[in-house]
């Protein structure tokens, strides 16, 4: 009953380790292909129970079985494994004198629960820094000139942003608010505040030299929710990337609400921006 309990334990812990090690490497890999693997290494390491041969074997097996035994695989994945073994060995052996102190289903359940969150946080963690570092390469200084006014922003291309204006097609950007209000002309600034997005026709309150440049557009969230906007129509809006590019006659429509704008940009980007 122990050598059928230790074989499972050890399939169990080296199904995450396995499942980690996939997710960071980004190689899809059938889950039917990890179990057997997460089987074979675990049984090896309970026939080989504590020897160095055990878990050189073992850890040959759950690698080359799991990502094939070609070289590429036992150096990338193999790091990526061996990293997370020896971390998640450190936590559990840390917190052992607490874990003894219970039965041994309970020892079980902390042990796997302790393992699965581990490596979720982990994951959770590169997930996030990966993703900043993606997101950085498509952040870039602005000049936008919009009311005869400049403004210099941090802009973010969107690749999920494909908004355009129906009647001319032309591509739509968001800008923050709070980033520019100070700058903005007055009599728009007084206008655009007392604008009612259940009367969105009446635009009365604008000066007339924006009505030519005034949309009303109606466009979908994330969350498909659908809201009535007004864009404005720029004069000039350059962008400084690895070369720079100006652009013409396109349109903004200002967010109230910019926390959520990716690396503390000022202005979203449409993705023809790239």
């Amino acid at each position: 009953m122990i050598g059928e309990l230790l074989v499972l334990y050890n399939t169990l812990f080296n199904y995450f380790l396995l499942k980690f090690t996939q997710e960071i490497t980004g190689l899809y890999v059938k889950r039917s292909r990890l179990l057997l693997s997460a089987f074979c290494s675990g049984l090896i390491a309970s026939i080989f129970y504590q020897t160095l041969i055990g878990a050189l074997l073992s850890f040959t097996v759950l690698i080359g079985l799991a990502f094939s035994f070609k070289l590429q695989s036992l150096i990338k994945q193999g790091t990526v494994l061996f990293l997370a073994s020896f971390f998640l060995g450190g936590v559990l052996t840390s917190l052992l004198p607490f874990l003894l102190n219970h039965s041994d289903f309970t020892f079980f359940l902390l042990c796997t629960a302790i393992a699965f969150l581990s490596l979720t946080a982990i994951h959770s963690k590169w997930k996030n820094m990966m993703q900043s570092k993606i997101q950085l390469s498509f952040v870039v200084d602005c000049d936008l000139v919009l009311f005869k006014k400049a403004f210099q922003l941090k802009g973010f291309i969107d690749t999920g942003n494909e908004c355009t204006e129906p009647m001319s097609g032309k591509p739509v950007h968001f800008l923050s608010y709070q980033a520019v209000s100070k700058e903005l002309p007055e009599d728009f600034h007084k206008a655009l505040l007392s604008w009612d997005e259940k009367n969105p026709y009446q635009l009365k309150m604008f000066p007339a030299y924006v009505y030519p440049k005034v949309r009303i557009l109606t466009i979908s969230t994330v969350q498909q929710e659908r809201s009535t906007v007004l864009a404005f129509r720029f004069e000039k809006l350059v962008i400084k990337g690895t070369t720079t590019k100006e652009i013409f006659d396109q349109y903004v429509v200002f967010t109230k609400q910019d926390a959520k704008y990716p690396q503390d940009a000022q202005m979203i980007l449409h993705v023809l921006a790239l």
